[in-house]
């Protein structure tokens, strides 16, 4: 069984050298996630992390343009900003 590291920072979808050097995503990432329910009937989502600056929204574009749904978590420090609200408007597209 692996150990947890709790001390350790694991980031999943932010994959290139970059991305990991600046602890921001700047490329769309998909990834699968297989959960299974007490009757031993197995649920897959796919799921696709996306960049949160404005700077990258084609990449939050393209990822609405395959997806059939979308969650998107607004930082609650930080709030609703005029970027979100484009998100939300588009999302709903």
């Amino acid at each position: 069984m692996h150990e947890w590291d709790l001390n350790k920072e694991y980031r999943y979808t932010d994959n290139r050298n970059d991305e990991v050097d600046r602890k921001i995503s700047m490329k769309c990432s998909p990834v699968t996630v297989l959960m299974p329910d007490s009757r031993e009937k197995t649920y897959m989502f796919n799921l696709m992390d996306t960049p949160g600056h404005p700077c990258f929204s084609d990449e939050v574009s393209s990822a609405y343009r395959i997806s059939d749904g979308a969650l998107i978590v607004v930082d609650c420090i930080e709030g609703m900003t005029f970027y979100i609200e484009r998100l939300i408007t588009e999302a709903v597209r």
